[in-house]
């Protein structure tokens, strides 16, 4: 599914205000890469304090879901979170596979490699329910966060 890059950029940046709010008001930045069509969120881990880095890669937003990943800020490592449970269920972050799993993570899906068949394609993403549910780029951040601060730790 192709949607030109100029659509894509009209369409974060209108959600950006909101998703940069969020962020901040958590301790988070915020850097916009409209060139590579990538929100950059630089934080620390809320249990063990290590410097982490949160990407979504919005190419192709909002026809399909941003794919979400956790960086190294410095590159020399890979980082994901530990899975801790949020509310009595289980985390979004599936250790295995090293991604989010959820309906608004691109990399969730099993044509990307992840492992849910179960979901039908990634451009079916509006649709899913069952599951965590967030359809706004500041709605996302705060679903990563929240199972963020259920982490012990990074692995």
């Amino acid at each position: 599914m192709t949607v030109p890059t100029a659509v894509t950029v009209a369409t974060v940046e209108e959600e950006l205000p909101a998703v940069t709010a969020y962020a901040q008001r958590h301790g988070w930045s915020v850097n916009w890469k409209a060139e590579e069509l990538r929100l950059i969120f630089d934080g620390r881990h809320p249990t063990d304090a290590t410097p982490i880095r949160i990407v979504a890669s919005v190419v192709g937003y909002r026809a399909l879901p941003p794919a979400w990943t956790f960086e190294d800020p410095e590159g020399k490592r890979s980082l994901f979170p530990r899975a801790g449970p949020v509310d009595g269920k289980s985390s979004i972050f599936h250790q295995d596979k090293r991604r989010i799993c959820a309906p608004f993570n691109r990399l969730a899906y099993s044509q990307e490699g992840g492992p849910h068949s179960d979901w039908g394609g990634p451009d079916r993403w509006l649709e899913i329910r069952g599951h965590i549910h967030a359809t706004t780029l500041a709605n996302m951040l705060a679903s990563v966060l929240g199972h963020l601060k259920a982490s012990p730790g990074v692995c």
